[in-house]
């Protein structure tokens, strides 16, 4: 009876202190497991800080390789944009240089022509930078197709999603904001109002931006807060904070915004509804940037030296403060809300509420992390990776004509008697594979069509055929020995397309 007193009585105890024997050595705030949110797959890439190979695991199975890419990476300092529909990952390199990784293929396009001051995507695909000469210029899938000088200094870039470009530059105390559209050089619209201060102090607020977040994008003028409609470039927020700003970060939603103030601990919290700063945050020291979390639950500060201060935006509360180098890629909040921060060449995981060590990645600072949600890598059936044959003869986007019917009904005769050709008992099977761009009626077209295409240093050659007494042209390059080295030179030239067997 005694015995089982005691025992009752060490059980009690060791309910009342959190555990007993090894659960002892477990840090405190540890033992709630946190959650990943639902959706696509949470993916976490990483690479060798000097370059190397490129490896996806799926979080939080670090051990577990899904993917590595078939090239080298360079060595990375930050990461653009992805871009889940292509699967194209948009990045500069350390030496300033843009480089796209094709996270579907593995392959890996650097361009070395320019050192990038600033870049933007929309999405990982092509690539805008503004050049340490001031110049303007795109890179796609197909190469640097596009550049333009502005006629004032640039310094910001939103890419947008229609293919446009929003540039944001100062002259004097005004802020002038515009738009082309590549291939043109023509400024579409543009957008100038003054914000006071002198051109160094505008220049040096521009580049507190916190980017495109919807259909709005929000950046510094000054002592100014502003937000400019992406659709027509109309002002669409302007809020005096009363400081210079030095860093602004949205929530996913760009309903609110948290202001960095020169030399202030503490934070401003600006709605974009009610148009006016609605809180403020009080820091432990001056935040010098911010990272917000991609699903909005925390919002990091870099703070001095080593310290970056997590900020819970549930309640608008410092939870408190975590050691680590801040970098182009870490500190990064992990798809559970753990934050990962750099321990020496380690990688801790600081808990999403206590942030107690959750977990040590032996050598991870020695990488560059990235996270992403992405169902790229999940096994497909065979007949999905098949190209998709169209019964179109053209891109949508790159031929318009009158006749654009009788162009198709020509391509589906040829290729109905290509078809009938090759599975002849006396013909020869074919072991090559020819990638088509076009197959319009006009020549001229046809050669507009393959200008703006070049893979691999190779242009786009052009073929005729006679169909019904009509002369067909073909924007054609290849043929390749297998479909897949025709599917890759596709995919490179950013056009739509579609593979044939044989030779043109």
């Amino acid at each position: 009876m005694r015995t089982l007193l005691v025992t009752a009585l060490v059980l009690l105890a060791c309910g009342v202190a959190g555990g007993c024997a090894d659960r002892s050595s477990r840090p405190s705030g540890a033992d709630a497991t946190p959650s990943i949110p639902g959706g696509p797959d949470p993916i976490v890439l990483r690479v060798s800080r000097d370059g190397g190979v490129m490896s996806a695991t799926r979080y939080p199975d670090l051990d577990s390789t899904l993917w590595r890419s078939s090239a080298r990476v360079p060595a990375l300092d930050r990461i653009i944009a992805f871009g889940a529909e292509d699967g194209y990952l948009a990045a500069v390199d350390t030496s300033g240089a843009p480089v796209r990784i094709d996270v579907r293929l593995g392959t890996v396009t650097t361009s070395r022509i320019d050192d990038v001051a600033v870049a933007s995507s929309a999405d990982g695909g092509a690539i805008y930078a503004l050049t340490t000469d001031g110049e303007i210029t795109r890179y796609t899938p197909s190469g640097g197709d596009w550049r333009f000088t502005p006629t004032l200094p640039a310094h910001a870039l939103y890419a947008q999603a229609d293919g446009s470009l929003i540039v944001a530059g100062a002259k004097n105390d005004r802020a002038i904001v515009w738009r082309v559209r590549p291939p043109g050089q023509a400024v579409t619209d543009s957008l100038s109002f003054d914000i006071g201060g002198n051109e160094a102090t505008l220049r040096k607020s521009l580049g507190a931006t916190a980017g495109a977040v919807g259909d709005r994008i929000f950046f510094g003028g000054n002592e100014e807060v502003i937000a400019v409609r992406t659709r027509d470039l109309a002002k669409a927020l302007e809020v005096d904070v009363g400081d210079p700003v030095t860093a602004i970060a949205a929530t996913p939603s760009g309903d609110r915004l948290f202001v960095a103030i020169e030399d202030e601990e503490l934070l401003r919290v600006v709605d974009r509804f009610e148009e006016g700063v609605k809180g403020k945050i009080t820091l432990p020291g001056v935040p010098r940037a911010l990272r917000m979390d991609p699903l909005g639950r925390v919002l990091l500060a870099r703070g001095a030296a080593d310290s970056v201060y997590v900020i819970s935006l549930g309640n608008d509360a410092v939870i408190g403060v975590v050691r680590s180098e801040w970098r182009g890629d870490l500190p990064l909040v992990l798809p559970d809300g753990a934050i990962a921060t750099t321990r020496g060449e380690d990688v801790v995981f600081a808990h999403p509420s206590s942030l107690a060590d959750m977990r040590t990645v032996v050598g991870g600072a020695r990488q560059f992390w990235y996270t992403l949600r992405w169902n790229g890598f999940r096994p497909r059936a065979a007949g999905l990776d098949q190209p998709v044959q169209f019964r179109t003869s053209a891109p949508r986007d790159s031929v318009d004509y009158a006749d654009s019917a009788v162009a198709q009904d020509l391509t589906r005769d040829s290729t109905r008697r290509d078809t009938t050709a090759t599975s002849s008992p006396t013909s020869s099977p074919t072991s090559s594979f020819t990638v088509s761009f076009a197959a319009v009626l006009d020549e001229k077209q046809a050669r507009q069509v393959a200008s703006r295409i070049r893979v691999d240093g190779d242009t786009p050659r052009i073929t005729t055929s006679d169909r019904a007494g009509r002369t067909l042209y073909r924007v054609v390059l290849g043929p390749y020995p297998t479909r897949a080295d025709a599917d890759r030179v596709g995919k490179a030239s950013g056009q739509s397309y579609w593979i044939f067997e044989g030779a043109p």
